[in-house]
């Protein structure tokens, strides 16, 4: 084994290793990214301002203004936002706004602040003649009219990279927006590996609302991840063997293509439907109106966190099947593979917590 490899390896086994101490196994955080797009024309907002209007910048700084939050530069040299809590406010390569919450306790609290720091949001940019879209991917406009607004050695790198494969990895950056989940590894991490990497197929399919692209129907229930599953087949999809988890997701990270060539770097490039972190992040969920986050978020977390929900939802949906991804992504809930067990999850999911998901 090479001195590089043993370095991949023991990047990839500490995030199997808790990030955080003494936090609930029932802590919750999350990722909301949404489209800003001017009412009017359906054009997408650029971070600056333009003779078409105001910039997403100015949106947030007004709502920075009310709320309290502090303006500064990221590592990629765009604006962002901290807010008091600890979430912060900032940007996608293509000028998506990422909403990132602090760690709650509960599904409900997360819920609830996604809920007020996008209507702050929305209220600005409301003022401003924008709406901004929670949807997979942007319905209205076509890659060739949305630029890379984060211009970085990054995003430049996974540019050329994606470029030279197809259409689907730009499109990812730049005009896709999804709700990201994270839940803690738990008290029996590896159950809760296989488990996530099996629900997988099914929150894109119960959740999935991205079936427009450039003003056209696509034919896909959930266009975003099916951008997602054809960008790259080396660095996405559900990277799990029983025998040798963490095996398994080295030589998955060995095998992907290089965007970027330090060890720790590559592994950020790496896009699994289920990411290990030091926590479990769930990528599998296009982004969603704050009433449905609120539902996804409780039966995320009472078919992960009750232990006896998690055991019957493992029951249904057995070992984690990669052939079932691109069925979700085309047909969502109405596959036919893919509906019986939808039902029994959200039927587990109503009894065991008494949510409402329809």
């Amino acid at each position: 084994m090479t001195a590089a490899r043993e370095t991949l390896s023991t990047l990839v086994e500490r995030l199997f290793q808790p990030a955080a101490k003494e936090r609930p196994d029932g802590a919750m955080g999350a990722e909301l990214e949404v489209i800003p797009i001017r009412t009017r024309t359906r054009r997408r907002v650029p971070i600056n301002a333009t003779q078409e209007g105001p910039g997403s910048a100015d949106i947030a700084r007004e709502a920075a203004r009310i709320e309290g939050w502090q303006e500064e530069t990221d590592e990629y040299g765009a604006p962002k936002w901290n807010m008091p809590d600890g979430g912060r406010l900032c940007y996608e390569p293509g000028g998506q706004f990422e909403v990132v919450s602090p760690v709650f306790a509960s599904a409900v609290d997360l819920s609830t602040d996604l809920r007020k720091v996008l209507g702050v949001l929305r209220a600005s940019a409301a003022s401003a003649d924008v709406q901004l879209l929670a949807l997979g991917i942007d319905p209205y406009n076509t890659i060739e009219s949305v630029a890379l607004e984060l211009h970085a050695p990054r995003y430049d790198a996974m540019t050329e990279y994606f470029n030279r494969i197809g259409e689907a990895g730009v499109r990812m950056m730049r005009q896709t927006a999804s709700l990201h989940v994270s839940v803690e590894l738990g008290p029996h991490a590896m159950q809760r590996w296989k488990l996530l990497n099996s629900l997988a197929p099914y929150l894109i399919a119960l959740f999935a609302n991205s079936s427009s692209y450039g003003d056209r129907p696509t034919g896909y229930a959930s266009y975003r991840a099916h951008q997602w599953q054809t960008l790259d087949p080396t660095r996405t999809g559900l990277p799990f063997d029983s025998t040798d988890p963490i095996g398994a997701y080295t030589r998955f990270a060995a095998n992907a293509g290089r965007i970027l060539t330090e060890a720790s770097a590559h592994l950020t490039t790496l896009f699994p439907e289920i990411r290990p972190r030091g926590y479990f992040e769930i990528r599998s969920l296009d982004a969603m109106e704050p009433d449905r986050i609120e539902q996804a978020l409780q039966f995320i977390s009472t078919l992960v966190h009750d232990t006896d929900a998690a055991a019957a939802a493992s029951r249904i949906v057995g070992a984690p099947d990669s052939s079932l991804l691109a069925r979700a992504a085309l047909n969502g809930r109405s596959d036919s593979l893919l509906k019986a067990r939808i039902a029994q999850l959200e039927q587990l999911a109503i009894e065991a917590s008494g949510m409402y998901l329809r």
